[in-house]
């Protein structure tokens, strides 16, 4: 059986897991987003059609070509040293991981009388700190973390329907 204060980590827990999952879902969906942007923007910058319509431009606009072509080498090495890819990956895997971890708090949470509960909370505060350790290659983006904070909490704190 669990103390209140045992109680109350895992309802914190549960709250930040989730908080955290969400979180990690939306920066995963975002670093897609711009890889997809830059792959887009580095076919439509070396694609011929979009080279053959700078030709046609008058001769003051003779810079146009050397723009283009610094513009598209940018754009393909931002987008080879940000690795949005991985950092979506990466950031989907600490998604799933954080979910799986809250819905355990929530079993926890259902079975806090069990024999086995405050063994199974210090598994589960451990599985917490491996995440948390996990995620700090990832930026801190107060904002949206406070968005999903404020998601969360109306999920716990609206009204359950009769």
């Amino acid at each position: 059986m669990l103390s209140e204060l045992q109680r109350k980590r895992v309802w914190e827990g549960w709250f930040k897991g989730e908080v955290r999952a969400n979180y990690f879902a939306d920066l995963s969906g975002r670093y897609r987003r711009r890889q997809r942007t830059a792959t887009w923007l580095t076919l439509l910058l070396s694609s011929g059609a979009f080279g053959t319509l700078l030709a046609q431009l008058p001769p003051r606009y003779g810079f146009a070509p050397m723009l283009l072509a610094a513009l598209t080498a940018a754009v393909s090495l931002w987008s080879l040293v940000a690795q949005n890819q991985q950092h979506a990956v990466d950031a989907a895997d600490l998604h799933h991981r954080w979910n799986r971890l809250a819905s355990d708090y929530r079993y926890l949470w259902d079975e806090m009388y069990a024999e086995d509960a405050i063994a199974r909370l210090a598994i589960l505060d451990e599985r917490a700190a491996d995440l948390s350790k996990a995620g700090t290659a990832f930026p801190v983006r107060g904002r949206l973390i406070a968005k999903w904070h404020r998601h969360v909490k109306e999920q716990y704190t609206a009204p359950v329907p009769a």
